[in-house]
């Protein structure tokens, strides 16, 4: 059995193998070969878990995480689990790897599959709002999938914006990356932006941001959570989903929209029905499914 903690996992991951890992899942969903239901979460005193299996044609796959809100004062990550991945024909388990490093590179990999397939050709300006768990994956994820030249930040806690920035500028060094006032002045230019926040209110409106642009809504992960309002989700030209199932039961953003009337779920699709040109605002919206850990599980190891 083998074994991939974060740092290891990492090295064997980089965001464009990611990305095409995650090319092909969407791909294998197509054609039927790979699949999993929406994930089991259930409450616990101490904060709440989450159960996600998947199963593909060689492997079957469970991630385990498990959210503790009081686990920072002990010095312990908040989020913590671990992705089994198992051999479909005996069920022999064949490798663990680290739940938390693995979701963050697969989230990633979702924003960077998207904004390849829909942001304008030439992206060179770019936003990441959010600098907690997911703002360091998603904005290596965004540079990779487009040319960005210039990033800017923006984090409803200045410092950790401020953190985010210098260790990206340690491994982005071609890009200019700078802070942001508020989101609206983070994405007033850009062409390419990732939301990986837990906002439980909208951060950005139609009047916020440009007539092109595409925007990966990545957080968000509640029906009580919302980052982009439904008056600009309403003037998307193309509004595609990671998994429709999770979206319906709990993309917030998407659901607020629908019960104000601005959108309706039953037109939602994934990346692997997008249609050409890539014009107007598009946008991404992403829940999370186990499918997509599975399928970047499986490239990391090679399998």
């Amino acid at each position: 059995m083998r074994y991939l903690g974060a740092e290891a996992l990492r090295a064997a991951l980089p965001p464009s193998l990611a990305r095409r890992a995650i090319e092909g899942a969407f791909a294998a969903i197509a054609e039927g070969a790979l699949e999993g239901p929406v994930r089991t979460s259930f409450a616990v005193a101490e904060g709440s878990s989450l159960l996600m299996p998947a199963v593909s044609r060689a492997h079957l796959g469970l991630k385990v995480l498990h959210l503790r809100s009081q686990n920072p004062a002990h010095g312990l990550p908040a989020i913590v689990g671990e992705f089994f991945l198992y051999l479909r024909a005996t069920g022999e388990l064949l490798a663990v790897l680290d739940g938390v490093e693995l979701t963050g590179l697969r989230t990633a990999a979702l924003a960077g599959h998207a904004t390849a397939l829909l942001a304008p050709s030439g992206a060179r300006e770019g936003a990441i709002i959010g600098a907690g768990q997911q703002g360091y994956y998603q904005a290596r994820a965004l540079c990779e999938a487009a040319p960005i030249q210039r990033l800017r930040i923006w984090n409803r806690t200045p410092g950790r914006a401020a953190a985010l920035a210098h260790r990206l500028r340690q491994e982005l060094p071609a890009v200019e990356i700078s802070i942001a006032r508020d989101p609206a002045a983070a994405v007033a230019d850009a062409q390419a932006v990732t939301l990986a926040t837990a906002s439980d209110r909208p951060l950005l409106r139609l009047a916020d941001v440009p007539e092109e642009i595409h925007l990966n809504a990545m957080g968000a992960y509640r029906p009580d959570m919302a980052e982009l309002a439904p008056d600009l989700l309403a003037g998307a030209t193309q509004l595609l989903v990671d998994d429709v199932q999770g979206a319906l039961a709990e993309a917030g953003d998407l659901l607020q929209a629908a019960a104000a009337g601005k959108v309706s779920l039953d037109a939602l699709r994934t990346p692997w029905h997008a249609s050409q040109p890539r014009s107007g605002i598009t946008v991404f919206k992403s829940v999370g499914a186990a499918v997509f850990d599975l399928a970047v599980a499986e490239a990391a190891l090679g399998q």
